[in-house]
């Protein structure tokens, strides 16, 4: 019996220390930013884009990417969605350049299109999220970015 307790005290206590550290009330929040956005070549109606995006980590512990779920919309139109798991770490005060290929939602898209269309008065809205997982005993980051996007008229 004894053989069995302190491995199982030694489990706990990493287990209640290493989920200690994702609620580190230092931890700040990453920064993710696209810094670049390109149509890649293919026959499909359903366009593929590169998309690549920048996360900043302005705290003292590196993070190890295990995976991460996206989406951005335009004028409340899904434009595109997906998943990543081949990622980067992100050194402790560091940054790291993430390559995405997604396709663009179809519906979303020509729905989006037809909204464009319109005669407008305004800027036009965006919203990008972004989770990421830090892997089994930290809690995932949630980011999102919201904006307005000037669109010159036309008439």
């Amino acid at each position: 019996m004894k053989l069995i307790v302190k491995p199982l005290i030694a489990f706990i206590a990493t287990f209640i220390l290493s989920a200690c550290v994702g609620l580190n009330p230092n931890f700040e929040e990453p920064d993710v930013s696209v810094n670049s956005f390109k149509l890649l070549p293919g026959a499909s109606i359903n366009p593929t884009f590169e998309i690549g995006l920048r996360v900043l980590n302005p705290n003292s512990i590196s993070l190890n990417l295990k995976g991460m779920s996206y989406s951005a919309s335009i004028e409340g139109n899904k434009v595109f969605s997906g998943v990543a798991n081949q990622l980067p770490i992100v050194p402790a005060y560091g940054e790291a350049d993430i390559k995405l290929n997604v396709q663009a939602d179809l519906f979303g898209g020509i729905r989006l299109i037809g909204d464009l269309l319109k005669k407008r008065d305004k800027a036009v809205s965006y919203t990008l999220k972004v989770k990421l997982d830090l892997g089994t005993f930290a809690l995932p980051i949630y980011i999102t970015h919201r904006g307005d996007l000037s669109i010159p008229s036309t008439h």
